[in-house]
This record gives structure tokens, C-alpha cells and sequence, in this order.
């Protein structure tokens, strides 16, 4: 009787196991890289706060003050960020490192963590920003109560008015174009996907409320042709 190849993995012991392939795990490309930061960025490393359950791994948070507002990132107990000057240079090199690449969680947050410290920085020197276009008949959009209330009429029978969070900026350049600014990309994309959502790309007439530069070309509509 055969049995299935997984089956036969799953019982053999390990030294008679081989893998796909003969080379070593490669450690991550992405949390290797460097990141630089300018020097209008400061980097404070905050410990982790008291917990009443001992069995809870305490986590720590780098906090990352710029000229446009300050963010933190929680930072795992394996993780290190170190920071070296720069050659001829007023930067600084930010270095992130884990404890022990062979195991699958640190490798994995290893790259997660030099891409959100690579996010926070550019966000608080530079901002985030995203662009809303609106397509349809009647589909209009305008900034109430100082900026803080977004008004839409994307075709229903009453105005569609959402709350602008804290920390985003929403302006409308055009009665079609919804402009959010700010230093925290995760809260300007989650209002963006709130916006679009009352609104999703519609395949065949075309209405949408969607991000500048995801837009869906439209589908063709199919004809029945009647036979004389």
C-alpha cells in the first residue's frame, strides 16, 4: 500500500527528512538594509510598561519625534535598533537587528520592524497623503465644521458626512478630489478605505470612489444578439 507523500514526512524521522532545497535560510534583505535618519529626527527608546500578568512578554516602544508631530513603534524584547553617525553627514544610520535570525518569528518581524521605522520616519519629515477621486453623476464632496466633517453625495438619497480623525488633515482641492494629509500612514489609509467603501469600484458603469492610481478599467457589457 502507498501512502501519501505527506504522510511519509510526517513519519520519518528528521535526519532522513531533505528540504527542497540545499542552501541556507538567507537572513532578511529588507530589515538588513539601513535606514537613514535625518537629523531633525530623534529616536527615543521608552521601556516597556509594568504588567500584572508575569507571564506577559514585556514590550518595549521607540518613540520618533520629527518636525511634523512624534509616533511610536512597539518593538518585541528580541529586536534592536542601533543608531551610527554618518560620514561627512549630519544623518545618522539606524541598524535593526534580532537576536536570532534562525528562528521564524524574529526573521519574520526583522523586516516588519525596518519597514515601520522606515514608514514613521519619512512620516513625520515628509507626511503621508492619499487621493480620493470620486466618478458619477452628482458625486460631489466638501470640508464642514473647520475641516473636521467630510460631506459626499455619491448618489443616495441623503449626504454622506464621516468625522475626520485626529491627526489627519482632509481638504478638497475640487468638488471631485479628496486630499488626506498626515503623519500616520495607517490612519490616512484607514479613513481612505472608510471613504471608498461607501463607494466600491463598479466594473460596468463606472461610478467609484477610489485611490488615485487604483483605478479598474471598465468591463465591456455583453450584448444578446437576436437571431433574424
Amino acid at each position: 500500500m502507498l501512502l501519501p507523500l505527506n504522510r511519509c514526512l510526517r513519519h520519518a524521522p528528521k535526519k532522513y527528512v531533505r528540504k527542497f532545497s540545499s542552501t541556507s535560510r538567507a537572513s532578511s534583505k529588507i530589515g538588513q538594509s539601513p535606514v537613514v535618519i535625518p537629523d531633525t529626527v530623534i529616536l527615543t527608546k521608552l521601556p516597556p510598561p509594568m504588567s500584572k500578568n508575569p507571564r506577559e512578554t514585556p514590550i518595549g516602544s521607540l518613540q520618533v519625534k520629527g518636525p511634523l508631530g512624534k509616533l511610536s513603534l512597539r518593538l518585541p524584547p528580541f529586536v534592536t535598533i542601533t543608531e551610527t553617525p554618518i560620514p561627512s553627514s549630519t544623518s545618522r544610520r539606524a541598524t535593526v537587528t534580532v537576536e536570532n535570525a534562525k528562528i521564524r518569528q524574529q526573521r519574520e518581524m526583522w523586516g516588519t520592524s525596518r519597514a515601520n521605522l522606515q514608514k514613521l520616519v519619512l512620516g513625520v519629515t515628509e507626511g503621508h497623503s492619499a487621493i480620493l477621486r470620486l466618478v458619477g453623476v452628482g458625486y460631489r464632496a466638501m470640508t464642514g465644521s473647520g475641516g473636521r466633517v467630510l460631506q459626499m453625495r455619491l448618489g443616495y438619497s441623503h449626504t454622506i458626512e464621516m468625522s475626520v480623525p485626529q491627526g489627519v488633515k482632509c481638504s478638497v482641492p475640487t468638488p471631485t478630489r479628496i486630499l488626506l494629509e498626515g503623519v500616520d500612514k495607517t490612519k490616512v489609509n484607514q479613513f481612505a478605505a472608510g471613504i471608498r467603501a461607501w463607494r466600491i469600484p463598479e466594473p460596468y458603469k463606472g461610478k467609484v470612489c477610489a485611490l488615485l492610481g487604483r483605478w479598474r478599467e471598465r468591463r465591456r457589457r455583453r450584448t444578446l444578439m437576436m437571431a433574424d
